[in-house]
């Protein structure tokens, strides 16, 4: 193995879900890069994105309350919340001021400097040998640079990593190497870092090792602008097949492999107000649901949701927040019996009321579609869809439409 290959294979350090790299030799006088081996480890097992479901059915407490089929109108609550931008640029009009406001220079300075640490670390912890060491810390302009052809290579597409300084006329793009040398670009590649391997316990988090850069923009996302009243809580997933401890796996999707994120957005605007990377730690659903939803309670938010997030329970906790959620929800959720088995035609609805809490049921022509909303009555009214017999104008429950 030369010098080049063993540095390159030296900055997965084995704090990274990355394969490990370990010495084959126990003497401490050996410094050649030859003594660097690569160790296989297990494969790791995939976490089905839906795994926390089965807490969350596990804890739906039987529901014993009185439900009524007397609707009442609800009284909403006035928002408490102060939305619209907290933080304005420099110039409205400035694109450089705009992204400033969330990826500022503090953050590449972090970047750098972490950077700079994590090189000197591995060439002292594996000491990679004098030819490997032609090295100068990255700079600010150069961390900026670096991200810049980063974002690039989303928008221009090469089968490999050195197709973007290639000199073949036919593949060519003379962007990349005027920017930054390929080298140089491999070099800050190997050694991108985000915290210091050193106060690393053996028992952190999985995500301890990103956590600053997750840190950083969940402040950036709250403290720039504020929601309105309306948000929505909602998972994407990042696609990933690679080796990753936290990569989850749903074969209903059409994204299957992936890092899986919960986020609330504004729903008028889809503005990412906060987020929750899922790293399999054990949490159950509602104390995710709640953490997620966390800077944004007491001030009469109101929340619309999937069946996947919803139940009776966490109704009940929003309203102690001060919050009120609208959404489709599952039959063990908390559906009350009546309510599962209900038989409907087109059009029909049924509902059961408990003090704030509605839940309705209403046949699409379908299926019976079952909602939940502390925000609602279960008023119906006319949808801007239309019947392709009567052309009359659909009607729905009000919390479908919403």
């Amino acid at each position: 193995m030369n010098g080049k290959d063993s540095l390159g294979e030296c900055y997965l350090d084995d704090l990274s879900d990355c394969l490990d790299c370990r010495s084959a030799s126990s003497s401490d006088d050996e410094s050649d890069s030859s003594s660097i081996v690569i160790r296989k480890r297990r494969p790791v097992p995939l976490i089905y994105s839906d795994s926390e479901d089965e807490d969350m059915n596990n804890n739906v407490e039987d529901n014993n309350d009185t439900w009524s089929t007397n609707d009442k109108s609800i009284i909403l609550e006035p928002f408490e919340g102060s939305s619209g931008v907290k933080i304005m640029p420099s110039s409205s009009e400035s694109v450089m001021d705009i992204v400033n406001l969330f990826i500022g220079s503090d953050l590449i300075e972090h970047f750098v400097r972490e950077s700079n640490r994590y090189h000197y670390q591995i060439v002292e912890k594996y000491r990679i040998t004098s030819k490997t060491k032609k090295w100068k810390d990255v700079t600010v302009t150069e961390m900026k640079k670096f991200l810049g052809l980063i974002i690039l290579m989303g928008q221009v597409k090469k089968d490999i990593l050195y197709d973007y300084w290639s000199t073949d006329p036919s593949i060519e793009t003379p962007f990349f190497s005027k920017v930054m040398s390929r080298n140089r670009f491999l070099q800050i590649m190997q050694s991108w870092h985000f915290c210091n391997n050193n106060d690393i316990s053996p028992n952190s988090h999985r995500l301890v090792k990103v956590q600053p850069v997750i840190d950083y923009f969940k402040e950036k996302f709250n403290n720039v602008y504020k929601p309105d009243q309306q948000l929505s809580l909602d998972e994407c997933v990042i696609p990933w097949r690679g080796r990753l401890s936290i990569k989850t796996y749903n074969p209903a999707k059409i994204t299957k492999y992936g890092i899986l994120v919960r986020v609330l957005s504004e729903a008028r605007t889809g503005y990412v107000s906060n987020f929750c990377v899922y790293a399999a730690d054990g949490k159950k659903l509602e104390e995710t649901v709640l953490s997620v939803i966390g800077p944004y309670k007491n001030m009469w938010h109101h929340i619309y949701q999937d069946n996947y997030y919803n139940s009776v329970n966490i109704a009940k906790n929003f309203l102690k927040n001060k919050l009120r959620l609208c959404g489709t929800i599952r039959k063990n959720r908390g559906l009350p019996q009546i309510l599962q088995t209900v038989k409907l035609s087109r059009g029909q609805h049924q509902f059961l009321r408990n003090g704030n809490i509605l839940l309705q049921v209403w046949n699409n022509g379908k299926r019976n579609v079952n909602m939940i909303s502390t925000i609602h009555s279960a008023q119906m009214v006319e949808s801007r869809n239309r019947s392709r017999t009567s052309h009359c104008p659909i009607q729905k429950p009000i919390s479908i439409i919403d």
